[in-house]
Formats: C-alpha cells, structure tokens, sequence
C-alpha cells in the first residue's frame, strides 16, 4: 500500500525497531477498516505529516523517560541528541498537526525565541568562562615574561592567573549544572509545549 510505504519513508529518524512497530500497527488499522490510501489521508493527514507527529511523540516520551530515570539506569527509549534537535522535531510536528496556521505560527515563534535565548544564554556562559580562561593564561605566560625585569610584578600576574584558574576549576561543576538546569527546563517547555498542541488523534499510543 502506497500510505504504508510513503509513511516508513518518512519515519527515518525513529529508531528500526519503533518503525516496524508503527508500521504493523497502521498496517492492521488500514486492514481492519478497510481505508484506501485517501481514506487514510482524510482520518491521519498525509504520510509525511503523520511520521512528523509520530517522530515528535517518540522523542517527547524518550525526553520524559530520560528526566525520570535513575541515575545508571538505562532508559526504554532514545531521547534525541539535544534539545534543539527535539524543537525541531516539535516544530515539524505542530504545522503537519490539524491546527490553525497563524495559531502554529504563534506557538513556533514562542518555541524558537525560547530556544534561542536558551543557547545564547548558554553560549554567554561558556564565552565568560573562555574568556576569563583566556585572560588566565596570558597573565601566567606574561608574569613568566615579565620575571627577569620584576620579580614582584611576574610573581604578582602569575598569581592572579593560577587564581583565576583554581576559581574556574572550582567553578566548573556549578556551571555545569547551570547549563544542565537550562537545558532540562527547555525540554520541559517544548515537551509541554508539544504535547498540547501535537494532537493525539490518529497517533499510536
């Protein structure tokens, strides 16, 4: 059947074990209704429109497995690179859901800014800590210089960057859970996001 085969088409960022899976289950829902490809047209949507709802789902269930799991514990499902692969998958998923388009429009542009000021924020913060990294450095490197003329001033610059270096190395595990909190709380969004807009109607479950 041409829908079942356009559909696996499309389904290529699932994982082969999830497409075969979806593609049993709509097989057996086209058989046991009897729909013709544009019966299945009218009840899901198109077979690339469906495969993005279904894409999203996938990956909005794998980001809720992977916030709940236990730490070592594997999870049931493959969450998605990061979570602005996941937007995009969200993305995709809402202008092929039945919705309004100024309303998919409004709702994408509110994902997009919160995602781009999610990863300049975190862009900022690894640029800080670069930067002072950087400044670290050259203060080591021109104490280290400046020894032979001043003892004192090398001894001086070659502190303040061992300083600034030990204050970075302290600060690491912190930044690190910042931009951690950051990229969990724009999971959560786009997720929550996703799941009201990404209507279940025609999806499997």
């Amino acid at each position: 059947m041409s829908y079942i085969n356009d559909l696996r088409a499309n389904l290529k960022a699932l994982p082969k074990n999830e497409i075969d899976e979806a593609i049993l289950y709509y097989e057996e829902y086209l058989a046991d209704g009897e729909l013709s490809d544009g019966a299945a047209v009218a009840e899901f949507g198109t077979p690339k429109n469906l495969a993005r709802r279904l894409v999203a789902d996938y990956y909005m269930d794998a980001a809720d497995e992977e916030m709940f799991a236990l730490q070592g514990q594997e999870v049931a499902k493959v969450p998605a690179k990061s979570p602005f692969k996941l937007t995009w998958f969200i993305i995709l998923a809402i202008f092929a859901s039945p919705i309004l388009i100024p309303v998919a429009i409004v709702v994408v542009v509110m994902i997009f800014t919160v995602a781009i000021t999610a990863a300049t924020l975190i862009f900022t913060i690894l640029c800080v800590l670069f930067t002072f990294a950087i400044v670290a450095v050259f203060a080591i490197f021109g104490g280290i210089m400046v020894l032979p003329q001043s003892i004192t001033g090398g001894l001086f610059y070659i502190s303040a960057g061992l300083a600034v270096v030990g204050a970075l190395i302290l600060l690491s595990p912190v930044v690190l859970t910042l931009i951690k909190a950051i990229k969990t709380l724009l999971v959560k969004f786009i997720t929550w996001i996703g799941k009201k807009i990404i209507r279940k109607g025609g999806q499997k479950l």
